[in-house]
């Protein structure tokens, strides 16, 4: 039997946090290995995790909790261990917190009214370090990247800096990332530029590395605020 998926859940309510674990253990391929109540009783939970080699596969994260906040806690365990994958899982439909959260990591974005079956699919999916967003968040998401660019003032030493990264990409690596952009998957991409599904994931790896990001969300981000006007 394979190895059952690892998940800690923190959310500054008991009740709440106790009818999850109950959820996901119905399934067989799922293990909540522990439950904290804010940020920083995660980040001492994951710690104790490391030091006994067991990390967690998947965080499900609430955002608004004591002392330290979901996206504070993102990014502390970001910064400390790269490799963790954390679904976030709040009430808050809040455009702001979303592109906060995606930012700082975070591989998922539902809301605690996403039905059972969308929030297991979404572990599994971080759990392979693929991004999966409720439906309604993912909408909002590619309707803000798909909006017009607002007039830009002159290049700042970043947005410069950026814009060399871009320079160093292929030519079908930005075409890629372009519809990276528009939220088409590895499938209509390739279907778009007549290639396979592999040389698409493939590529994907290459920009991602070339670009220094985590996943295809803070690629899609990246297109949309620095990929100069001659590649869209």
């Amino acid at each position: 039997m394979n190895q059952r998926l690892r998940v800690l859940i923190v959310d500054d309510q008991a009740l709440l946090r106790e009818g999850f674990r109950k959820l996901l253990e119905l399934e067989p391929d799922i293990e909540v290995v522990g439950m904290a109540g804010d940020g920083e009783s995660a980040l001492a939970f994951v710690e104790r995790l490391h030091t006994s080699q067991t990390p967690p596969d998947v965080i499900l994260m609430d955002i608004r909790m004591p002392r330290m906040d979901g996206i504070a806690a993102i990014h502390a365990l970001k910064a400390r261990w790269p490799e963790t994958h954390i679904v976030i899982l709040t009430t808050f439909d809040d455009d702001d917190l979303i592109y906060q959260g995606l930012r700082a990591g975070a591989l998922g974005y539902l809301l605690k009214d996403s039905s059972s079956e969308q929030l297991i699919n979404a572990i599994r999916a971080a759990a392979r370090g693929e991004v999966l967003l409720q439906p309604h968040i993912a909408g909002k998401v590619f309707a803000a990247l798909a909006q017009p660019a607002a007039p830009k003032s002159p290049p700042s030493a970043a947005t410069s800096a950026a814009l060399a990264y871009v320079e160093d990409l292929t030519e079908r690596e930005r075409e890629i990332l372009k519809l990276v952009a528009t939220g088409a998957s590895n499938r209509e991409i390739g279907e778009a530029l007549f290639i396979t599904e592999g040389t698409v994931k493939n590529h994907m790896t290459n920009i991602l590395s070339k670009l220094g990001l985590r996943d295809r969300t803070q690629a899609a981000l990246y297109a949309r605020e620095h990929l100069p006007p001659h590649y869209s």
